[in-house]
């Protein structure tokens, strides 16, 4: 077909196939608006078809071939691509046919096939006509529109990600601050628990310190005791002592004869007249009191020192409760302040929410604004530029149809 183009005509076409998709379809909706404002959805569709094997393409492409780091549309499909696209616009062909039909289509002879070649070759055109057709000037209305379009593309899409970060945030704020007031409330729960531990057990430190002490004065008095019965005894003790040095020191002076020893017989008699019976069961029954109270201040004083251990052991306990509770208040005040900050956040992510949601209404209102623009050019009457305009109004209303409308909604742009 490009055979019959004279040069300029062959530079023109080639120039324009090398410009985006978009561009492409506009032209030849442009050229043939009359024959085909009818088949425009028909090609919208396909321009997406097109979009979507155009990013394969790219993605496709070793990191070191690719003509932009990061995807942009771009201008026509490769053989490979171009066989991919016609099978899934339902024309399945053998490698054969498929080159031959390529040949048809690919009109530059570049190997690739543009956009504008597939319409071409799709509706059975001629691309002399093609290039006949005016396309009119570069209207400052055209211009406008797209800028327009241009300004709700990028609101819409920052509003987007603002509206998609500010619901995360506060939903992960308000989980946070749900998990900080229920950590509080354990966190305070524990303090009072705490409280009443340390409480019961300075309690019982008191009542063990009580029964130490009492403990420990019967063990005094048990001691008393057995000092009084053991001075008793030993009284005793020296009374039978003395009885009986007494008898000892009468027999000896009595065996030496003589005046002096004939007296201390006599007084021998006397002293051995006397009846020493009841010293010694005194003495006796001293000594078994005496082993009465001893054992009775033993058992006073193991009772003493238990009472003491016990009394120690609570103050142990009640101390080491102290420590907990200051513990447990501690952390009580730290759960707090951390629910402080966890509601500051939520209120914070709440803020950044209603800015983000103002930043959709604002985007909205330029999208508003855009259409009140086309429908206005559209009045006036947009001469050869009718293709490019449906194409922008066609593109106002996806960008209409996926408004966001909450954190979820997505945008094509």
């Amino acid at each position: 077909m490009a055979d019959t183009l004279s040069e300029p005509q062959k530079k023109d076409f080639h120039t324009i196939t090398q410009k985006t998709y978009k561009d492409q379809a506009c032209f030849f909706l442009n050229a043939f608006w009359k024959e085909f404002e009818s088949k425009a959805e028909d090609i919208w569709r396909n321009y997406k078809k097109f979009l979507d094997l155009d990013r394969q393409q790219y993605n496709g492409l070793p990191k070191e071939k690719r003509p932009t780091e990061t995807y942009v549309e771009m201008n026509s499909l490769d053989e490979f691509w171009s066989h991919k696209y016609l099978e899934t616009y339902g024309k399945t062909l053998t490698a054969i046919e498929f080159r031959n039909e390529f040949k048809k289509i690919d009109a530059n002879f570049d190997k690739r096939m543009s956009f504008l070649e597939f319409l071409v070759w799709e509706y059975q055109l001629s691309i002399k006509e093609l290039m006949l057709r005016p396309q009119g000037a570069d209207a400052g209305e055209i211009l406008k529109a797209q800028e327009l379009l241009n300004q709700v593309a990028t609101a819409f899409t920052e509003a987007q990600r603002a509206l998609d970060q500010a619901t995360t945030t506060e939903a992960a704020a308000q989980q946070a601050e749900k998990a900080a007031v229920a950590s509080e409330l354990k966190a305070k729960s524990a303090a009072e628990d705490a409280k009443k531990t340390e409480e019961a057990a300075k309690n019982a430190a008191a009542v063990a310190a009580k029964a130490a002490d009492e403990a420990l004065a019967r063990a005094n008095a048990a001691a008393a005791a057995a000092r009084e019965q053991q001075a008793a005894v030993d009284d005793l003790k020296s009374q039978e002592d003395a009885h009986a040095a007494k008898t000892k020191e009468l027999e000896a002076k009595a065996e030496a004869g003589g005046v002096a020893g004939m007296r201390a017989k006599n007084e021998l008699a006397q002293h051995k007249a006397e009846d020493p019976l009841p010293l010694r069961k005194a003495k006796l029954n001293a000594q078994a009191a005496a082993k009465k109270t001893e054992k009775a201040k033993q058992d006073a004083a193991d009772s003493a020192a238990i009472a003491e251990k016990s009394k120690q052991a609570a103050l142990t306990a009640a101390n080491s409760a102290e420590k907990d509770r200051i513990k447990a208040e501690e952390a009580a005040a730290h759960a707090a302040h951390l629910r402080t900050a966890a509601q500051h956040a939520t209120e914070a992510a709440k803020q950044d929410r209603l800015r983000a949601e103002e930043a959709v209404r604002e985007a909205q209102r330029k999208l508003e604004e855009a259409e009140a623009y086309l429908e206005e050019q559209k009045r006036k009457g947009s001469g050869d530029k009718k293709g490019y305009f449906w194409w922008l109004d066609r593109e106002l209303r996806e960008r209409k149809e996926y408004m966001p409308k909450t954190g979820s909604a997505k945008l094509l742009f």
